[in-house]
């Protein structure tokens, strides 16, 4: 475990422990947490030497919740997932260790988190550029979504003029990567350094965000300066490294709701500055929405459909240029049954890659997830796809939540 993690954890501990604090208090403790088994089955053989074939794992992740009578708490979920094929798959992270606490200020409302915690902003479905406070937990799955456990100091602010969040974010996280057995990997695999040097690891990262609805409409505006999420991986004579610039980073997410639509937009420009000092400036955007048929065919089932493109005028994302195309039927049943088909065309290249996935609950405890990647067209010139054009699979994912 990192000695970051045990040293914000035992702080935080003290602090919410009533045997612990001068002050004696009464803490209820409430526990819930989920097990799961998953395994890939790759309908290829592998591309690159080292990479092994079909892999097993299995997932804990366990929160504790402490609430005094107050109303402050502490909320603690590590995780730990175990794999039978790549050792870098198999890791420990902290993903919440935070104490809160709240108040008032006039009209206005405040909160306070201090320690390790997870903060998502976006409205996309498909790629969310604004979302930079937590690094991608790569290993866990390819598309991106699974984020590492971030330290900060994280205030709100929030009264009838909207809400303020206020970050620092006082240690960088690395992304990690798949070992050389491991699959989604590029030839040769990205090194992950534990110990490694890199621009801005010791830098205080800052952010910031003013969110508010005006109407139908959702909207969030966003800074953030400090260490860039997104690795420029480059090779040298022992392989792909990582290397991390500092960036200057202005977001803005909008959503849209009128009825059965939602229009979805998020955009930002970015301030990239390397090792040399040199600067760069890009642009992210993805633009898009999505419409809901209700009561299809006479029935409780919901059609949901989207369509988004995303645009990276930088070329630091998978989805420089691409189209995004989905389709998710929803049963409405007891058991929360669901099925989504989406599709990715690249317009700078003919590729083309189809993810199927299917949730459903198997009683009140156990739930099951099936996924299934495939490329419908290959592009030689797309060299990013290429590394990973013998990773189609498919996967599943049996859960136990208590």
């Amino acid at each position: 475990m990192p000695k970051y993690c045990i040293t914000i954890f035992t702080f935080l501990l003290l602090i919410a422990n009533p045997g612990l604090t001068e002050e004696h208090q009464d803490w209820s403790v409430e526990h819930w947490g989920k097990v799961t088994f998953g395994t890939r089955i790759f309908l290829d053989d592998p591309a690159h030497t080292g990479q092994k074939g079909n892999n097993f794992s299995l997932t804990f992740e366990p929160t504790i919740y402490s609430e005094s009578a107050e109303g402050n708490s502490f909320t603690f979920t590590p995780f730990i997932m175990i794999d039978s094929v790549d050792s870098e798959r198999t890791h420990v992270d902290i993903r919440e260790a935070y104490y809160l606490t709240f108040g008032s200020l006039g009209e206005s409302e405040w909160e306070l988190r201090i320690g390790i915690d997870q903060v998502f902003w976006g409205t996309a479905e498909s790629h969310n550029p604004v979302n930079v406070i937590n690094q991608t937990d790569y290993v866990v799955h390819p598309n991106g979504e699974s984020k590492l456990g971030q330290p900060m100091v994280h205030g709100t602010l929030a009264g009838d003029w909207g809400m303020l969040d206020a970050f620092v974010l006082p240690y960088y996280r690395p992304r990690t990567f798949p070992g050389i057995k491991g699959r989604f990997r590029s030839k040769p695999p990205v090194q992950n350094y534990r110990k490694q040097i890199y621009r801005g690891r010791n830098n205080i990262d800052l952010a910031a965000r003013y969110s508010n609805s005006i109407g139908a409409l959702d909207f969030g505006v966003s800074y953030f300066d400090g260490t860039s999420r997104d690795p420029r991986l480059e090779r040298n004579n022992t392989g792909v490294i990582q290397n991390y610039d500092l960036i200057k980073q202005v977001g803005l997410d909008l959503q849209l709701t009128l009825g059965a639509f939602l229009g979805k937009a998020e955009w930002i420009t970015r301030e990239q500055i390397t090792d040399e000092n040199t600067r760069s400036r890009s642009h992210v955007s993805v633009l898009g929405g999505e419409y809901a048929f209700y009561g299809i065919f006479e029935s409780e089932a919901d059609l949901t459909l989207f369509a988004e493109w995303n645009h990276d005028t930088g070329g630091n994302s998978l989805l420089q240029d691409d189209l995004f195309f989905a389709a998710r039927y929803s049963f409405n049943d007891i058991l929360d049954t669901d099925i989504t088909v989406a599709l990715i065309d690249d317009r700078d290249f003919d590729t083309k890659t189809l993810n199927i996935e299917f949730n459903r609950r198997l009683s009140d405890s156990f739930s099951l997830t099936v996924e299934a990647f495939k490329f419908l067209e290959e592009d030689q010139g797309d060299v990013l796809s290429q590394q990973i054009v013998n990773d189609e699979y498919v996967a599943l994912d049996l859960s136990f939540s208590y």
